[in-house]
């Protein structure tokens, strides 16, 4: 006998599992959004389904403080200086949902997080949309070695091989002069 529990499939519901995975969060997440009431929720027996469109409409708060003021202009010192890796590469055909997909992975399972960066921004173009850009702003007194830099850009390359081209990535460095 399996301790397998198989859930009933009734239209327009969803496992709070499958909630989490359409919302990008964990169980837990979802079990505790359910719990408080953020998300509702229907009960039968010991199966907790929600709505379908419950989970469409769903929008998590969002975190931090909203800001009342623009960030003034600044100058890193000498002693902290700011650097930039910028990379532009092109989309494999037909792969935008699966890159989508894989940076949500990498997001959720808090990898590629280039030690010694102050901020990591990859944007894909809307005048062209198979192009990729990825800016990485490091800080001087924190960031790895370049060895260890170039380390971890091969294994977040590896990652995406196969949606995108990296034979046709540029690559550009530079001084941050001033930032917000």
């Amino acid at each position: 006998m399996s301790d397998e529990v198989i859930l009933p499939e009734i239209q327009e519901y969803v496992s709070v599992k499958d909630a989490a995975k359409m919302l990008g969060l964990a169980y837990r997440t979802v079990h505790e959004y359910v719990s408080e009431g953020r998300i509702k929720a229907k009960r039968f027996s010991d199966v907790i389904l929600i709505p379908i469109e419950e989970v469409k409409k769903f929008k998590p708060n969002i975190a931090g403080k909203p800001r009342t003021t623009v960030p003034q202009w600044r100058i890193p010192p000498e002693e902290n200086t700011l650097f930039q890796t910028s990379i532009e590469v092109q989309l494999r055909s037909g792969k935008q949902a699966e890159l989508r997909k894989r940076l949500d992975e990498i997001r959720r399972k808090k990898e590629h997080s280039f030690p010694g960066t102050i901020a990591r921004y990859i944007v894909n173009s809307k005048l062209q949309p198979q192009r990729v850009e990825i800016e990485l702003i490091w800080r001087s007194s924190i960031a790895s070695d370049e060895a260890a830099r170039q380390q971890a850009l091969e294994a977040f390359k590896a990652r995406l091989k196969d949606v995108l081209d990296w034979e046709t990535a540029s690559y550009d460095e530079g001084d941050v002069l001033m930032h917000a």
